[in-house]
């Protein structure tokens, strides 16, 4: 685990910023937003490393919504020391194929989305919850295919430099070196992720993400 995500890595801690300070505005997104959100998130999630390549956020939140509501054995976050204990767990439930078709698709996407948030912010720290936050209220801007991995590769690789990138984003009072460096890498990344698109206009975006 990543120091700048030792603070954060208890459960209760992170369930009071998922929340308190993700909900609200998750399931606020819904219908076809959603699934274009879900599935650039699920990129995201597996570009963090925190599920794998065949993992499906439908199927994660149907099974933690019928998991959680068993009523001979519920599975619920609270009582797990870990994230990744609790998904592993999530993973091995045996769904109700009827129940399945009783949840809307955009209820298991949200609890799936509560979930993944969750263990990032644990693995990642402070900034991966910021960062959600700026995310789950701009859903339209970072569902744009490839925009949320890049954000997620610079995160696992270069949690420091991910953490001032949030900074910048959130207008938070850095050093000029740092505010630059943040803007240098945002740049960077909209190129690879829009490589036929004008550096001016690249800088307008990369200015237009700080509140």
């Amino acid at each position: 685990m990543f120091g700048l995500g030792s603070l954060f890595s208890g459960i209760a801690n992170v369930l009071s910023v998922v929340v308190t300070k993700l909900v609200p505005a998750i399931i606020k997104i819904v219908g076809v937003q959603l699934e274009k959100f879900g599935r650039a998130l699920e990129e995201f999630f597996k570009e963090l490393g925190l599920i794998e390549r065949e993992d499906n956020l439908e199927e994660i939140g149907d099974k933690s919504l019928q998991a959680e509501q068993d009523e001979l054995n519920p599975v619920k976050v609270e009582d797990f020391d870990s994230y990744e204990k609790y998904l592993a767990k999530v993973k091995e439930y045996e769904v109700d194929a009827e129940k399945s078709a009783l949840i809307p698709k955009d209820d298991k996407i949200h609890k799936a989305i509560e979930i993944m948030f969750g263990m990032a912010i644990a693995k990642y720290g402070q900034s991966m919850g910021e960062f959600g936050q700026i995310v789950v209220n701009n859903p339209d801007f970072y569902s744009k295919s490839g925009r949320l991995e890049e954000f997620a590769s610079v995160a696992r690789t270069n949690p420091q430099a991910f953490a001032e990138i949030v900074n910048y984003i959130e207008n938070k009072n850095m050093s000029t070196e740092k505010n630059d460096a943040a803007f240098d890498k945002l740049v960077e990344m909209e190129k690879k992720h829009s490589p036929d698109v004008a550096e001016s206009e690249i800088w307008t975006t990369v200015s237009d993400m700080k509140k």
